[in-house]
């Protein structure tokens, strides 16, 4: 890189100038006038004389003079590595000098009008040529807006004056309800200037102008604010050009619009226009403006798309802790048989492979000695209406068939892989968009399934009850609404809001089915900004499951059951694997695994099979805040998860009869109490990558239970070894699974 050595030289005398006045520096700092064209950067960093209002983050972003950070250094470090170079940061007196100035003009743009910046105390390592730039910076008062007022075009009279009668009262809402007050800046003005102009565009003013002038009382540090609005005329509609579309009709793009001709316009109505041309996966491109036209009482408004490909493949590949290696590939037609309806064809397999993964994988890379396998390979098929007699609710069909091995039930060693269920069926789907990221669901399911058991003489059951030769062949016909309510100020990202988020299943109803039951669980989110770096997020769910008829009676067991009612009562626990609650993992109650928290029993594998239960009270807590010297990218946080779990009053225990199960010397499984409260604390790091967070937390069990800190292996040994087991209590606890490592992608919750 060329440096030009006499433009330093003077900037250097500069420094020099500034520095005559300091006394002399230490021992452990040379003479600033000591730099050359070698000397590079080894860190930047900010003192404040006063007040810091803004985070050293922020500042640095605003200025040129870069250093190494925490992956610049490592990478440095191990520069010596085929196809890796060292990257220096080289010194420059002039970029330093510029960037005082643009420090200058920050503060002064965000409401300081007389900062002091400097750079005395950096420091200067001649035995390495390194230098440590050291901003001191005094910020000064602030501007504070003391007065704003909203007029007419001419600036003659309140805007409220050129209103028609409905908004006025409107306008007087929305006037005392901004924001106004506090430190002025040049960007919160402009973001009343378009606030102001959007209020009045989503209420027919389509080509409605707003100015704004600043009146600066520099001996108070006051600002007046004035806003001069010219509405324009309501307008409406009058015609909806569609350019660049193809293959899909111009009307088929025009009924995804909540607008029609003849309506009153709202710059509201046109963006979320834009937002349901890009829900419906046609278009690549969706760009909604109002083209420059005479301003009159008539608008026309303008989207401009480019399509999407009608066809294509996708495939990809993945790996979870509990399913091993997964594989997905599918089909799609966006535009089947025309009015933009899609089809499409899927497959999955989630291959439970490798069942013992190598020991050098991270312990967060494998799945839990203790945890059973599970997988699952299926086929579908989706036939999805976007529009049904409104463009805010869509349809689909989706027959499908998957066979599986369900961790719940014992594997099946008859079957390839151990697979154990087998289902086919229907989903039938309506959603409703309430407003935008905020849905209501219904779904129906109907399926045949055929849950294939093992006996204890490890023979295929067709029947495991006498009674009937058709027991674990079973249809499921379930009913499921669910629905996303609330507001938040980024849905994707919340960091302020609420969201609410109730769901209710229904199985047994209209149809015959063999499980009969009411299920409910509502989740409500609350995210809540401490300060401009600290945000606290929290999560309550509640849930409870009601069997009815057929299912309640078997899952209901007496003191002493009898042989029969024991068989009954296991395949009804079966039956409600998936409609049961459970605990664990790194979106619910985080320090253990997926569904292994609470009750559980052990069985051969050896591996734990979690006890289901009919009620789940939950709560987490988060606090979410800055990681300090690696970047806006980093966050890390500490969260208390917790959750209360039941049976109560169903009897939800797999009996001793189950054949894979280990008993002790009296014939009882070995097991846990399914009742139970489970708290779980820790800490993480997150990093903000373009398909969202990386997370990896790391979470203390605070009430384990005996089996939580005991692997399946270790209490299978000392049950089975020995002519007169210990009870689990007496076997040595392992310390170290208090402790458990969740890694993930996207927020916890």
């Amino acid at each position: 890189m060329f440096r030009c050595p006499w433009r330093a030289s003077l900037v250097l005398l500069a420094l020099l100038g500034g520095l005559a006045g300091l006394p002399a520096p230490g021992a452990a700092q040379a003479p600033l006038q000591q730099v050359n064209n070698e000397t590079t950067v080894r860190s930047v960093s900010f003192r404040f004389v006063d007040t810091a209002t803004f985070s050293s983050d922020r500042l640095q972003n605003q200025i040129a003079t870069d250093a190494p950070g925490f992956f610049g250094r490592l990478r440095n470090r191990v520069s010596f590595l085929p196809g890796l170079e060292r990257r220096q940061f080289f010194f420059d007196p002039v970029t330093l000098q510029k960037d005082v100035v643009r420090l200058r003009q920050f503060y002064q743009q965000n409401g300081f009008p007389e900062p002091t910046i400097d750079y005395p105390a950096s420091q200067l390592d001649t035995s390495n040529n390194h230098i440590h730039v050291i901003f001191a910076i005094q910020e000064g008062p602030s501007l504070e807006i003391r007065d704003t007022d909203f007029l007419n075009a001419d600036g003659t009279a309140p805007v409220a004056t050129v209103l028609n009668e409905p908004l006025q009262d409107d306008w007087r809402s929305f006037r005392d309800g901004i924001q106004i007050g506090g430190r002025f800046t040049s960007f919160k003005q402009t973001q009343l200037a378009d606030e102001i102009q959007r209020w009045f565009r989503n209420r027919g003013h389509a080509f409605a102008q707003v100015e704004s002038t600043t009146s600066v009382d520099t001996s108070r540090y006051a600002v007046d604010l004035r806003f001069r609005v010219d509405p324009g005329p309501l307008g409406v509609i009058s015609e909806i050009e569609i350019q660049g579309n193809e293959s899909v009709g111009a009307s088929i793009v025009r009924r995804n619009l909540p607008f029609s001709i003849g309506d009153r316009f709202s710059a509201r109505d046109v963006t979320d226009g834009q937002r349901n041309l890009f829900g419906r996966d046609l278009f690549r491109v969706a760009i909604a403006d109002v083209p420059d036209q005479p301003r009159d009482s008539t608008v026309r408004v303008r989207y401009r798309v480019r399509e999407a490909k009608l066809r294509f493949l996708s495939g990809q590949a993945g790996y979870n802790t509990r399913s091993g290696a997964t594989l997905e590939g599918g089909w799609k037609h966006r535009n089947f048989y025309g009015n933009a309806r899609t089809f499409s064809v899927n497959l999955t397999a989630d291959t439970g492979v490798p069942e013992n993964p190598p020991g050098f994988l991270p312990t967060f890379l494998t799945r839990a000695s203790s945890q059973a396998v599970s997988r699952q390979f299926r086929a579908s098929v989706t036939l999805r209406q976007p529009y049904l007699f409104s463009s805010r609710l869509s349809g689909s069909l989706a027959p499908f068939v998957q066979e599986r091995l369900n961790p719940n039930l014992s594997p099946n060693t008859d079957r390839l892989l151990g697979l154990n269920e087998r289902q086919y069926g229907l989903n039938s789907t309506l959603v409703f968009d309430v407003l935008p990221y905020r849905t209501l669901s219904l779904q129906h399911s109907v399926s045949r399934t055929r849950q294939f058991l093992t006996t204890a003489t490890g023979d295929t059951a067709r029947s495991e009850i006498p009674r009937s030769a058709d027991e674990d062949l079973f249809n499921k016909s379930v009913f499921t609404l669910n629905g996303t309510f609330g507001e938040a100020d980024d849905f994707v990202n919340p960091t302020r809001g609420v969201l609410v988020q109730p769901s209710v299943k229904l199985g047994g109803f209209f149809f015959e089915s063999g499980v009969e039951f009411v299920r409910l669980n509502t989740t409500l989110s609350g995210y809540l900004p401490l300060s401009d770096y600290v945000e606290l997020a929290g999560q309550l769910s509640v849930g409870a499951l009601w069997p009815f008829e057929e299912s309640r009676t078997n899952l209901t067991s007496p003191d002493a059951p009898p042989e029969e009612a024991q068989q009954l009562n296991r395949i009804f626990q079966n039956r409600f694997s998936d409609f049961l609650f459970y605990a664990g993992g790194g979106s619910d109650v985080r320090g253990w695994a997926p569904r292994l928290g609470g009750g559980k029993v052990l069985q051969e594998g050896p591996s734990y099979r979690p006890v289901g239960v009919r009620t789940k009270i939950g709560g987490n807590l988060e606090a979410r805040f800055p990681l300090p010297g690696l970047g806006s990218d980093w966050r890390t946080g500490v969260f208390v998860d917790g959750a209360y779990v039941s049976p109560d009053p169903f009897a939800l225990t797999p009996p001793a009869s189950v054949p894979d199960l280990i008993t002790d010397s009296e014939g009882a499984p070995i097991g846990t109490d399914p009742s139970q409260l489970l708290v779980g604390a820790g800490a993480g790091l997150r990093y903000q990558t373009p398909f969202g967070f990386l997370r990896i937390d790391l979470a203390y069990k605070l009430t384990p239970d005996a089996l939580d800190l005991r692997t399946a292996e270790g209490v299978a040994d000392a049950i089975t070894s020995s002519d007169d087991p210990p009870p689990v209590s007496e076997i040595e606890p392992r310390t170290i699974r208090r402790f458990r490592l969740h890694f993930g992608i996207g927020r916890s919750f």
